[in-house]
């Protein structure tokens, strides 16, 4: 299910008693709004996610292109772009192949290959990961990775018509309502001054806030049960 940028200002508008857009003309509300969809992948890298194919550069020390946030999971090998060969393993630390095989990164003691075997990657290092054995610059792998939103975009004509905003959120619908809050923390942001304003947006920012945090608490509460179960 997908929501559309009008739907997110005409809620704000609302809320905000600004039905007519007087106080906080619609391309206020737009510019907000993409500046939320950034606020929400930096609290949640993969907000957005899509399976891509990666390219691997010769080497064990691998970097996601810049259009990736965070890379969530590897599935396989790639033989090419559209068939799929063997499965990978991810490590989540280097320790083990550290202390099994020091000299692992050493293309004298495991030559490069196309094929890959692990992947160690340490969310704390989101943008890059290692690969065993070191990559000989051809192989591709097939991976889970979180991407940036794409930003609404300013509609050609009637730019002041929150009905000429119908383009659809790049975010899934579970993330409309921390939008919502988003645009209405950051109007009442721009009345700071004004009693009241900003005890308001103080309220809807940590409510955007802490949102788009239990989304991710409750994914990693499903990944870990699905990992102790088996799964």
């Amino acid at each position: 299910m997908t929501f559309q940028t009008k739907d997110v200002m005409a809620r704000a508008a609302t809320t905000l008693q600004d039905a007519s857009n007087i106080r906080w003309p619609v391309t206020e509300l737009h510019g907000y709004l993409n500046d939320g969809l950034c606020e929400i992948v930096t609290i949640k890298p993969n907000a957005v996610s899509k399976t891509v194919n990666l390219e691997l550069d010769e080497g064990t020390l691998q970097t996601l292109p810049a259009e990736y946030t965070v890379l969530s999971r590897v599935s396989r090998n790639m033989v090419d772009a559209n068939t799929g060969g063997g499965a990978i393993r991810r490590l989540d630390s280097r320790s083990i192949m550290d202390s099994q095989m020091p000299g692992w990164q050493d293309p004298a003691v495991i030559p490069f290959a196309k094929k890959v075997v692990h992947v160690i990657h340490d969310i704390a290092d989101p943008n890059q990961f290692y690969v065993a054995p070191g990559n000989d610059g051809t192989g591709i792998i097939e991976a889970v990775v979180g991407a940036y939103p794409t930003k609404s975009p300013v509609p050609g004509a009637d730019a002041d018509d929150i009905d000429s905003y119908a383009d659809s959120v790049d975010v899934p619908d579970i993330y409309m309502n921390a939008l919502v809050d988003y645009v209405i923390y950051r109007a009442y942001s721009k009345d700071a001054r004004i009693a009241g304003s900003a005890t308001r947006a103080a309220a809807h920012y940590t409510l955007f806030r802490d949102s788009v945090t239990n989304f991710s608490q409750s994914e990693n509460g499903m990944s870990l049960a699905a990992a102790n179960s088996g799964e």
